[in-house]
Order: C-alpha cells, then structure tokens, then sequence
C-alpha cells in the first residue's frame, strides 16, 4: 500500500464517521433575520476570494460605533477572504429619517446664480426641480435608534449569519478537499510511472555511447570500465531522482495540510509552486519522450489543483 493510498483509507474512513472537511472555501453566503424590542433586524453575510482577510459592513450610521465589536465576531470565525456585511433595521421602534435642507447653502447657490444670470445675461428660469438637483442642499438624515434597544438582537444574528455563512463554505470545502484529493492521488501515479523509467534512461545512454563507439571501427579494444564511467557520468548529469523524492515529500505535505484545521490556502498555494518548480527542472533533465509527456500531463494537473487551491481559505 503506497502512502497516498494509505491517506485514501484515511479519507473514507473521515467520510463514513461524518466528520466535516477541514477544507473551507472563501466563497460563501449567509443571513439570519429576527425581531428585537420591535425593530425588525436582518443581516446578510458574503464572502468571496482574496488574499487576506478583509471586512466591509454596511449599516445606519447609528450602528458605526458598534463596528469594532461586529468585526471580531467575523474575525473569529473567518480567516481569509473578502466579506461584505449588510445589517438592516426597520420597524415602528425606529426613529423615522428626516430631509434635511442646508439653507445657507442654497441662499449662496441662488445667489450666485443670480449673479452669473446678470453678467451673461442669461435667462432666469431657476425652478423647484432644479433646486433638488442641486449637490449636498437636500439631504436625508437617518433616524436615530437607541443602541441599548437593538445591539443584542444585531449580535445574535450577525453570529446566526456567520454560522450560515460557516456552513456554505464548509460544503464547499468538501467538494474543493475531494477534488483536490482525486488530482493528488492521479499524479502520484504519474510520478511513479516517471520514477520506474530512470534505468530506461540509463541504458538509452549506455546504447548511445556503444552506438557512438561502433561508429569508429578502428577502436576494436575499447576498455569496458571507461565506457561504464562515461554512462554512469551522464546517469548522473540527468538524473532525476531528487526532484522525484521531492516531488512525493510535496505531495504527502499536500495531504497533511488539508487536514489541518485553520487558514491553509496560502500554504497549499505555496506547495503548488513547489511542485511546478520540480516538474520543470525533470522536463529540462529529461530527454526520454514518456517522461516528458508525464511531465506536460502533471502540469496540467498542478494547475487544475492551483485553480482550486485559490478558492480554499
């Protein structure tokens, strides 16, 4: 039993005992909606792919004081990824919005309109209509509402939210974790493929050389021991197998980290270079046909399992 199979019993076992994937996805969605002391209180959560960790709310300005204590509740459960926060308050409970009108600052636009009207002498057809129009005169003012009347109801279901939030991206990770580990175990079956055909390489350069000797028929006592030499030279030039040691060394470290808890997409990431590293210094080693094919299909296998590395948080 090689050990990726190995890590496949591992994963059946995890399946059939119902534990979660510790794979999650930063893409996800989440909302939760109650009513507190009257007022009517929805939040809705999303996530999607980024770097770091990143959380923007949008809410009343009345809320703003309370972001702080909103941000850890969503740090403390998501790690990595870009999230949007939307909290909404309606009710009777709430204090309604106000238009406000910034008089000093229309008197001054009329004013000056006025004036432009007379030196230019343009028409004077100022209307009610375009007055509204005019920038930061007219306004809405958000009612007020008392923090004390609804901070426990937006907690309780800013963290009800988080939690649906939580439960897409852990449905999501699993797929991600499945898929990842298909791809892992088909290129491990490559590597090995490739690794059972280093003494082919061997002995190709073995034949050039003899093949290279026979060329010139003069040379009837060639000395065995230096012809062995120069293919064992060569062997060694092209040999592959570190980069073959390294590869499996990566791969097992692939499966450790999707099964360790917490943000790993930077790490798996991180690996996913690795590993192209090593199959770029095998395809430049190699001049067997076989492996340079296995060679092109792992890559593209690396970069179907790098496209899903960037959705894991």
């Amino acid at each position: 039993m090689t050990l990726f199979q190995l890590y496949e019993v591992v994963q059946l076992d995890r399946i059939a005992n119902g534990s979660d994937s510790m794979v999650k996805s930063m893409t996800g969605y989440g909302r939760a909606s109650t009513e507190y002391n009257g007022v009517q209180i929805t939040v809705e959560i999303k996530s999607v792919n980024h770097r770091y960790f990143d959380v923007s709310f949008r809410m009343p300005k009345s809320l703003l004081e309370m972001e702080t204590k909103f941000k850890k509740i969503v740090q403390q459960n998501v790690h990595r990824g870009k999230v949007d926060v939307y909290i909404q308050l309606e009710g009777s409970a709430m204090d309604s919005n106000e238009l406000r009108t910034d008089w000093k600052l229309l008197d001054q636009y009329i004013t000056l309109l006025k004036q432009a009207g007379e030196r230019y002498e343009l028409k004077d057809d100022l209307s009610i209509s375009q007055l509204v129009n005019l920038e930061d005169v007219f306004h809405v003012q958000q009612g007020e509402t008392s923090l004390d009347k609804v901070e426990t109801g937006i907690v309780d279901a800013l963290e009800e939210a988080v939690n649906s939030l939580l439960l897409m991206r852990s449905s999501e990770g699993i797929s991600l974790n499945d898929d990842i580990h298909s791809k892992l175990i088909e290129m491990e079956k490559k590597i090995e493929l490739i690794s059972g055909m280093t003494s082919d390489v061997t002995k190709a350069f073995e034949t050039r050389i003899r093949h290279k000797l026979a060329e010139f028929k003069e040379l009837e006592d060639v000395d065995e021991g230096r012809v062995l030499t120069e293919v064992a030279l060569l062997a060694d030039k092209a040999s592959i197998d570190e980069e073959i040691t390294r590869l499996r060394s990566h791969l097992i470290q692939f499966h450790d980290i999707l099964t360790t808890e917490g943000a790993i997409g930077r790490k798996l990431d991180f690996l996913v270079q690795e590993i192209n590293r090593e199959l770029n210094t095998i395809g430049s080693k190699s001049t067997h046909h076989m492996i340079s094919q296995y060679v092109v299909d792992l890559k593209s296998e690396v970069e179907k399992v790098r496209e899903q590395v960037q959705n894991i948080e």
